[in-house]
């Protein structure tokens, strides 16, 4: 068994817990702020077996995009 902690960002947060949700996997969201940026974020947990982690990690990797922050 392995815990997952995955930060996202809040508009991906809808549709990654959607399709969490219907992967079969169980999460704890907590709203999180942080990083120089104070971005808002969902900081997702999830314990899993061993054997499913890349599926966990694939789900959220598809689902949530990549940002770039424009420098000052």
């Amino acid at each position: 068994m392995k815990l997952v902690l995955a930060i996202i960002n809040n508009d991906d947060t809808p549709i990654v817990t959607a399709q969490l949700t219907k992967a079969g996997f169980y999460m704890t969201k907590i709203a999180s702020t942080g990083g120089f940026l104070t971005a808002g974020n969902t900081t997702f947990m999830s314990g899993v077996d061993d054997d499913k982690v890349d599926e966990l990690i694939g789900i959220i990797s598809k689902f949530s995009k990549k940002r770039l922050q424009p420098t000052v």
